[in-house]
């Protein structure tokens, strides 16, 4: 492999890594997890803030 196609490789794996359909799939896998993990919290400090929150949307029950 030469130094020209290294770089050609690498340019074309930043250019994907960075495409804009990579970085939405990102981004809304990483927000679902946070509000998932909020919801279904059984930590007590989480459960407590988002108590009234769990009951009002989706139907979550909690206890």
């Amino acid at each position: 492999m030469t130094a020209h196609s290294q770089v050609s490789s690498r340019k074309r794996t930043i250019g994907i890594a960075l495409s804009l359909p990579v970085q939405t799939t990102l981004y809304l896998l990483l927000s679902s997890l946070i509000i998932w993990t909020v919801f279904f919290s059984t930590y007590p400090a989480a459960h407590s803030r988002t108590h009234s929150l769990r009951h009002h949307t989706l139907s979550v029950a909690c206890h």
